[in-house]
């Protein structure tokens, strides 16, 4: 990518989503098998991930469509009655173990839940 400014917005919102995962460059590159002195590029804008990598950070709960885009409203196709499910779930588990969670991060856990929920459906 050639355009100092995308990579630089890249870059802001991958440490964005780090910050809201609560890891560290060090912990993220650990979870996808890459080097932290990657992340240090991606969040200065001086390079971007390539696709292999937004895969690997996707799988570690990242936001890959915001990392890329800037936005978060969910792609068209999701099913709101799993979906409800899945918060109702997560709130549930909140409930239960008297957690405090942000609002940002009981939807991720919505969201990986209503992945798992579509796995499992499919296997039914």
């Amino acid at each position: 990518m050639r355009n100092p400014q995308v990579r630089q917005h890249i870059g802001l919102r991958l440490l964005e989503e780090r910050t809201r995962l609560g890891l560290t460059q060090q912990a993220l590159a650990d979870a996808i098998g890459a080097p932290r002195v990657s992340f240090v590029k991606y969040e200065a804008g001086q390079s971007s991930p390539a696709a292999e990598t937004l895969v690997a950070l996707e799988g570690a709960g990242v936001d890959v469509r915001y990392v890329l885009t800037g936005l978060r409203q969910a792609p068209s196709g999701v099913d709101r009655e799993r979906f409800r499910r899945a918060f109702q779930e997560v709130e549930r588990q909140v409930k239960t173990n008297r957690e405090k969670l942000s609002t940002d991060e009981r939807l991720s856990l919505a969201w990986r839940l209503y992945d798992a929920f579509s796995t499992v459906e499919q296997a039914a």
